[in-house]
Formats: structure tokens, C-alpha cells, sequence
């Protein structure tokens, strides 16, 4: 919900800048990478790059090689706006991670980490 609120007046949510950042790190990703990247459905998929291109953050190209793939690049604006997500992930997780020391902190990410691949081996039966 913080990050709603911050992202709002940018003109994307808190699921949507997720997408932001993976194509300006890899412009030019398949859409059907972003499927797998992110563990969701390809209509969430559709819908956030929707709003995005509508936003003016992102422009989809067909593949030449297959017309029913589209491959996903930043525009000006969406590389502009990386900064400001980062920065804003950041006060986020200082927040979240304060009074924590540096070894509780190591244990707390590892700890997620374990646990959401554990949820992804369930879900996926992997």
C-alpha cells in the first residue's frame, strides 16, 4: 500500500514497477520471459504492459522471427523512472529492516528466499 502511494502520482502501482525494472535492465526481454521472471499468469502480464504502453513507459515490438511474440523495450520515461523506484525500494526496505543487524538482516533475506522457492516447488511441482 506504501508503494501505491508513492508510485501513484508516476501513473503505475506497487504490482506494476516490478516490470519497469526488468526491461530497462533487459530492454528488448520476450513478453513470454516476463511470464516466467515473475511466477504470474500471462493475462497479468498483458494487463500490466498494457497499462504501461498506455503510460508511455514501455513500447512492444513484434518479433520478426515469430509475429505472435512481442519483444518489450524502455522508453526515455521508464529509464528515467528506474532511479526513483530504486530509491523508493530502498527507504522501503530500510524501514522494513530497522534495528535489524547486518547478520539478522543476511538471515531474514535467506530466510524469504528459501521459503518462496519452497511456495514455487509447491505451486509449479518442480
Amino acid at each position: 500500500m506504501q508503494l501505491d502511494k508513492e508510485f501513484k502520482d508516476l501513473g503505475f502501482n506497487s504490482s506494476q514497477h516490478i516490470y519497469i525494472l526488468k526491461i530497462c535492465e533487459d530492454p528488448g526481454i520476450a513478453q513470454e520471459d516476463l511470464l516466467t521472471a515473475f511466477n504470474v499468469n500471462a493475462s497479468n502480464v498483458t494487463r500490466a504492459l498494457a497499462h504501461l504502453e498506455k503510460e508511455n513507459y514501455i513500447v512492444r515490438v513484434q518479433n520478426r522471427d515469430n509475429r505472435r511474440c512481442y519483444n518489450i523495450y524502455p522508453t526515455q520515461r521508464a529509464k528515467d523512472v528506474c532511479p526513483v523506484i530504486k530509491d523508493a525500494l530502498k527507504r522501503w526496505n530500510s524501514k522494513i529492516l530497522e534495528g535489524f543487524t547486518e547478520e539478522e538482516k543476511h538471515l531474514f533475506l535467506e530466510f524469504l528466499t528459501r521459503a518462496g522457492n519452497h511456495m514455487l516447488d509447491f505451486v509449479y511441482h518442480r
